[in-house]
């Protein structure tokens, strides 16, 4: 996540925007493709993409949201906006002492090793409550890799196997 989308992310929750609100509208400018490109466009002018934007049926109501998305659009960041969303959303959960882990696995864990590995991150990063996204990816052969805060803990298969050919390499 860049630092440009954080800090975007962290303007928007001091405005006092909700989540379900970015959301909802960020998914209307993103989700039609001819809209998306044209609101991140660099041939499309600042006053043209702002007139776009003034004409969108759902934005009447959300002054603070249609003012940010005309900033994104004039400074050229339109393109952030997903990922503006996902620092809004780290944001929220980090407010209310949860954790987002993004495990990899090459198959689904069970409910019962899902728990049991939230409750000893929750307990290492200091959460009360743990959110996994839970992305199945075969290269990982077995075991997982989760990542959580800027750290990643490699218990896979793989990465085993990659750790001894690094020490095979090294005599």
């Amino acid at each position: 996540m860049s630092t440009v989308a954080a800090r975007y992310a962290a303007a928007l929750r001091e405005s006092g925007c909700t989540l379900e609100e970015l959301r909802r509208t960020a998914d209307y400018l993103t989700d039609l493709a001819p809209l998306r490109e044209a609101l991140c466009s660099p041939a499309v002018e600042a006053r043209e993409k702002h007139a776009v934007l003034d004409r969108l049926p759902d934005f009447t109501e959300h002054d603070k949201l249609l003012h940010f998305y005309k900033l994104l659009a004039e400074k050229g960041r339109m393109e952030l906006l997903p990922e503006i969303v996902d620092a809004y959303r780290r944001l929220e959960l980090r407010a209310n002492k949860e954790g987002l882990c993004t495990l990899r696995c090459a198959r689904e864990l069970d409910d019962e090793q899902l728990g049991e590995l939230a409750r000893l991150l929750c307990r290492r990063h200091g959460y009360q409550a743990m959110t996994m996204e839970i992305v199945i990816d075969p290269s990982v052969l077995g075991g997982f890799v989760a990542e959580l805060d800027g750290v990643t803990y490699d218990k896979s298969v793989g990465g085993h196997l990659h750790a001894l050919a690094q020490s095979l390499q090294k005599g």
